[in-house]
């Protein structure tokens, strides 16, 4: 075999080699080429038997591993539950003796499979009570809770491609109501409307520009009312005040604001109508007494000293619905 070397030199910035750097040796097989085919069989031939040898090797170490027929017969039982043969997977479950490694495990997996198999039978019932009754909406509503059971979301899927052309028609009539409810205003009522049409329709590709068109709409509508409120409070006109305030939805940035001043208008407005029946009362027995008796300064006094306190609250920019 024949041997050959190489050296390499160190250069300087100027390119001139200065000394040697490493040595390396490399082999030459040509000389595998040049043997008789003889020889070249033979080792063909070895490396072949090796192969052969470990493979017989692994093939005997993993079948000498001892088979579990109990555990054989839990993962049977758990292939024919998931393909829909229940009452199979059940006797399979139960066959399996209490002294066995896998006991426990068939004892929980038969737990979980009634309770499961028996949830999505009735899930399945009432999707399909729902077409018959023509909830489409409820239709999808059922099948969504089915994420988990092929076998019943399968059949599940039967019922929503049934229902799917009339759940487009109601899809779009609720479209078209929630255009007619946004034209007079009311906001809210579009957003209720558009919610409720599902994800799973055509229609809900038109929603999401809406959605978000209406729910700014509502928010200034609602800081707008929420500005009225604390313009008819300034006036002492609480229930005006409170009207407004009834008005903003749940939802919108204004609402918390509006549910505490409700509160603090509510109480101002029955301590304003205390103030109003007590001068109501002086009057009415000055006018009896008939006497000469001015009630003027007193209802001056007593309204200013028991207004000075309601204030209406911080006042917003003006905004425009």
């Amino acid at each position: 075999m024949e041997q050959q070397s190489i050296v390499s030199y160190k250069k300087s910035s100027d390119g001139v080699a200065l000394e040697p750097q490493a040595e390396a040796t490399l082999f030459d097989f040509r000389w595998f080429f040049q043997l008789p085919p003889a020889l070249k069989g033979m080792g063909v031939s070895i490396a072949v038997c090796n192969t052969v040898v470990i493979s017989f090797g692994l093939y005997s170490l993993l079948n000498a591993v001892p088979s579990n027929p109990d555990l054989d017969r839990l993962e049977q039982a758990r292939a024919e539950y998931d393909v829909g043969n229940f009452k199979n997977a059940i006797a399979l479950a139960k066959s399996i003796p209490q002294e066995s490694a896998s006991y426990q495990d068939s004892k929980t997996s038969l737990k979980r499979w009634r309770r499961e198999w028996h949830t999505a039978a009735a899930q399945y019932q009432a999707a399909e009570q729902a077409l018959k009754e023509k909830r489409w909406r409820d239709v999808l509503e059922e099948a969504r809770k089915m994420d988990r059971m092929l076998y019943w979301r399968r059949k599940v899927e039967s019922l929503v491609e049934q229902a799917k052309p009339e759940l487009e028609a109601e899809a779009q009539q609720l479209l078209n109501q929630a255009y007619a409810k946004a034209q007079e205003k009311d906001f809210t009522g579009a957003l209720n409307l558009l919610n409720q049409i599902p994800p799973e329709t055509t229609t809900a590709a038109k929603v999401q520009p809406k959605l978000a068109e209406y729910e700014e709409k509502q928010r200034i509508k609602a800081e707008y009312f929420l500005q009225q409120a604390y313009n008819q409070a300034a006036k002492r006109d609480f229930k005006s005040a409170l009207n407004y305030l009834s008005q903003i939805s749940p939802g919108t940035s204004a609402y918390d604001t509006a549910q505490i001043k409700m509160a603090e208008y509510s109480h101002k407005q029955h301590f304003k109508e205390e103030v109003e029946r007590t001068v109501q009362l002086v009057r009415r027995e000055s006018e009896e007494s008939s006497a000469p008796f001015s009630t003027e300064p007193f209802i001056s006094t007593e309204m200013n000293e028991k207004t000075s306190e309601l204030n209406p609250g911080n006042q917003l920019q003006e905004v425009t619905p």
